[in-house]
């Protein structure tokens, strides 16, 4: 095939393609496969093979990487993919934007956010939007903080709330709190009350934490505590939820790193116990994260409004979790 720059213009892509080809090729993308894509249409094999086929003609780019074994997209399929999510939940936004009530924000918002969101700002968030928009049912949906901004570029979801240790050029980060990871353990592991340790004495302990994805920049910087106190490998635990690790950490499965603010009630009732270093805790940012290409509903334009006007009233060193859990005396 020719390549896609001599074969076409996008004038004349948008004048001779049929974008039902678009909707197969995404099908496919999705199912990883002509056969399962098939099923998905309601099509013969032959026919989405052969709307595969006249795509790529269209294009003049092979698209799709195929043998008895193996289905991958080439490099310009990727590319196409991504653009065909984008073209799907833009076409699938418009009913809603259409039917919207310009008087009212009403129906179902999806508020996305990673498990390790403990903070007065979204609570002082959810109080206040939900005084200003009663008419609006608010559905959490919680998942790590690397699949929430995947899901964020592939605009699966337009804003979110997550952990971030730096910044996804594409994307849109505003910046609500920075809190710092510690390490504890709970009442029934055979550090807990013991004073005066130091890193050496956690050597060789078991250990929990949250699930690694290798991606997560977020994950690898907590877990780079395990490394620095040499804990023991494999994990004994692992969740991609803050209160199943709390939950194992006070089960005595293991150390885990936990924040500092949400620990500190579990300290003061002697539930937890603060394990060194006890200098210089790992600090992480949490931000409301969007996709400045995306179309925000109105419901989801009023939560990130309210969420910035709650963030912005708030004193900066009172955004910074900086709790004091010194070493036990």
């Amino acid at each position: 095939m020719q390549p896609v720059s001599k074969l076409l213009t996008e004038s004349s892509l948008a004048r001779s393609l049929d974008w039902n080809l678009l909707r197969t090729f995404l099908v496919i993308a999705e199912a990883q496969g002509i056969s399962a894509a098939a099923d998905i249409l309601g099509r013969t094999q032959p026919a989405v093979s052969a709307a595969l086929k006249r795509l790529e003609e269209t294009m003049g780019t092979q698209l799709v990487q195929r043998s008895s074994t193996r289905f991958s997209l080439s490099e310009t399929g990727a590319l196409l993919h991504r653009e065909c999510r984008e073209i799907f939940h833009t076409i699938r936004n418009i009913p809603g934007l259409i039917g919207e009530d310009p008087s009212a924000i009403a129906g179902t918002l999806q508020l996305h956010m990673a498990s390790h969101i403990v903070s007065d700002i979204i609570d002082d968030t959810l109080a206040a939007f939900h005084e200003r928009y009663p008419q609006v049912t608010l559905d959490i949906c919680l998942q790590p903080s690397s699949a929430l901004i995947e899901s964020l570029l592939n605009r699966s979801i337009n804003v979110g709330v997550s952990l971030a240790c730096s910044k996804v050029a594409e994307l849109e980060y505003f910046h609500l709190y920075q809190e710092y990871f510690g390490l504890f353990c709970g009442p029934r592991h055979p550090l807990f009350g013991k004073r005066g340790l130091t890193l050496d004495d956690l050597a060789g302990h078991n250990a929990v934490s949250f699930k690694v994805v290798a991606n997560s920049e977020v994950l690898q910087t907590i877990n780079g505590m395990y490394r620095q106190a040499r804990l023991a490998m494999p994990f004994r635990g692992i969740s991609d939820h803050l209160e199943e690790v709390r939950r194992m950490v006070l089960a005595g499965m293991g150390v885990g790193a936990l924040p500092l603010h949400v620990a500190a009630r579990d300290v003061r009732d002697g539930q937890l116990w603060r394990l060194p270093p006890f200098e210089h805790p790992t600090p992480i940012d949490v931000y409301l994260v969007s996709n400045p290409k995306a179309q925000l509903s109105r419901a989801e334009q009023a939560f990130a409004r309210v969420m910035q006007e709650v963030t912005a009233a708030k004193p900066i060193e009172a955004r910074i979790y900086a709790v004091e859990l010194s070493e036990p005396r």
